[in-house]
């Protein structure tokens, strides 16, 4: 949610994937990242949700165009694990904390999709 004051609050969220049994811990937003804006030894990715506008997690992906429900911001570099499995990892489950958020510049919000 874009704040007054310049900042982007980032909430937390867990998400669980088929492919290792550790969740992703992450922070998310549900307007797009900008990436070069993400803060060092951050990585952004993007959260596609299912087809019927369910609002569920269903993959995580380098980029989403069509069906993207999320960015997500997280210390893990996922890149080769996302490689490995075809371009995306199946989420299984997932845990939104909205109790705690971290705070942003607004110029993590790509000016592509953000406009004030």
């Amino acid at each position: 949610m874009a704040r007054p004051n310049g900042t982007e609050e980032l909430y937390s969220i867990r998400l669980g994937i088929e492919a290792r049994e550790a969740p992703v811990a992450a922070l998310y937003s549900d307007l797009r990242l900008n990436p070069e804006q993400v803060p060092h030894g951050w990585h952004r990715y993007s959260i596609r949700e299912t087809d019927g506008g369910s609002g569920e997690p269903a993959t995580i992906e380098r980029h989403v165009l069509v069906n993207h429900l999320m960015d997500i911001l997280t210390t893990e570099n996922l890149d080769s694990l996302i490689e490995k499995h075809d371009g995306c990892l199946n989420i299984s489950d997932y845990d939104y904390d909205d109790s705690h958020c971290v705070s942003f510049p607004k110029s993590i919000l790509s000016p592509r999709y953000f406009h004030d």
